[in-house]
This record gives C-alpha cells, sequence and structure tokens, in this order.
C-alpha cells in the first residue's frame, strides 16, 4: 500500500499538478493521462481516440467551474454521452482525484459498478443500500461517503500505519491504494481457485493488480 501511495504521489507531482489550469495543459499530457484513468490498455484508446478531435473544452467547466463537483462530474457525464457511462466517470473522477486528492475521490467501475451492483465498497459496507442512488451527482457523493468510511476498515486491517498517514505525499491516495489492494485480494481469491495453475501463473502479481487498477506501470521485483 505505501509503495502504490507513493508511486500515485510521484505520478501526481510530474503530470496531474497543475492540470486544472486549462483545458491546454490537458491536451498536451492527453495520452498518457488517459492511461492513467484507465485501468486497461483497451479503455485508454476509446478515451484518447474519443478526444483525438481535439476538444478539450470539456475539461475547463469540470475541472474549474464554479458547481459542486458532483454536479460537475455528472455534467460531464452527460456531455461525453458517446462513451460509455463507467469509462466517463473513470475520466472524470480520475482526473479531478488525482489533482486535488484531498478534495476528490475516484468513482471506477471496480469500486462501485451500479449497472451490475458490484464492486469493492458494497463488499467492504455491507450492502449497496448506501451506494444507490437516483442521478450521477448523488451516486459521486454517495461513492465518496462509503470510500471515506472505508478508511475505518484500512485502520482495523492495520494497513494504516503512521509511516502512510502521517506522510503528507502519500497520505492522500492512501485510501485508492488500500481499495485497489483490497479488490485485487477480493478478485485473487474468487477467481484463482477456478483456474489451473499454468492461467494462474500468467495472471500478473497482486501488488501489480492494483496498480493497474490505479493506470500505474507495472513493477518487475512485484
Amino acid at each position: 500500500v505505501i509503495s502504490i501511495a507513493d508511486e500515485m504521489a510521484e505520478r501526481h507531482a510530474r503530470l496531474f499538478r497543475g492540470l486544472e489550469t486549462g483545458s491546454a495543459k490537458v491536451a498536451s499530457s492527453f495520452a498518457e493521462i488517459a492511461d492513467a484513468v484507465a485501468h486497461t490498455k483497451a479503455n485508454a484508446r476509446t478515451i484518447t481516440n474519443y478526444f483525438a478531435q481535439g476538444d478539450y473544452s470539456l475539461f475547463e467547466q469540470l475541472l474549474n467551474g464554479e458547481a459542486p463537483a458532483s454536479v460537475r462530474v455528472a455534467s460531464f457525464v452527460e456531455k461525453v454521452n458517446a462513451l460509455d457511462t463507467r469509462l466517463a466517470l473513470e475520466l472524470a473522477t480520475g482526473l479531478l482525484h488525482n489533482i486535488s486528492p484531498n478534495e476528490h475521490w475516484l468513482w471506477t467501475r471496480w469500486l462501485w459498478d451500479p449497472t451490475v451492483g458490484t464492486g469493492i465498497l458494497p463488499l467492504l459496507a455491507g450492502s449497496t443500500h448506501n451506494l444507490t442512488a437516483e442521478n450521477l451527482a448523488d451516486g459521486y457523493v454517495r461513492v465518496g461517503a462509503v470510500s471515506a468510511m472505508s478508511v475505518k476498515f484500512g485502520e482495523g486491517t492495520g494497513l494504516f500505519v503512521e509511516e502512510l498517514t502521517r506522510d503528507e505525499k502519500r497520505a492522500p491516495f492512501a485510501n485508492s491504494a488500500f481499495l485497489a489492494c483490497s479488490y485485487s485480494v477480493y478478485l485473487y481469491g474468487t477467481t484463482s481457485w477456478r483456474l489451473s495453475r499454468e492461467f494462474n501463473g500468467l495472471m500478473p502479481t497482486l501488488p501489480n493488480m492494483a496498480r493497474r487498477l490505479l493506470g500505474l506501470k507495472k513493477a518487475n521485483h512485484s
């Protein structure tokens, strides 16, 4: 968890810091941004192809609008309606979270996918009750609330050590790293027993699975 939080902090400093200043900076780094917010190469290509014509003005309102973040996220998703809603949410919330991790949170399909009712958040919360929403804006708020509640669960596991939570660079990404690791553990637990030893050997290691979920590069030592 500490290593992954460090990698997210490094990426924040290198790629995301200052992006809120305008769409021109988003455009100049967009291919790398797409890789960072999508957990598969295919999804990253879909995002870059969608914006291939260069219309990055949509990001101005998302990043700098005066409305609450939940409203800005919902508005952005509605405007890019040719994208899968889940992918549009991952793009919008991935940008906001990686730019300002203390203020905004992720909403990815592995956290909560209301179309199929799955994700790590309902597993940690014990039900989908607190995640069920009438619209995207409300859904974003609810995902944030349950994500915040999961910090208590993380503290109970002993993973939220002072080395993680008291470091000003790591701490903003601690919960995202914890949730990605939690989902990876769940995924391994539900799939590995169904696969042969050979297929299990082809799966990424658990830390690298978590990295993939967060758009980070594979670590060869993991």
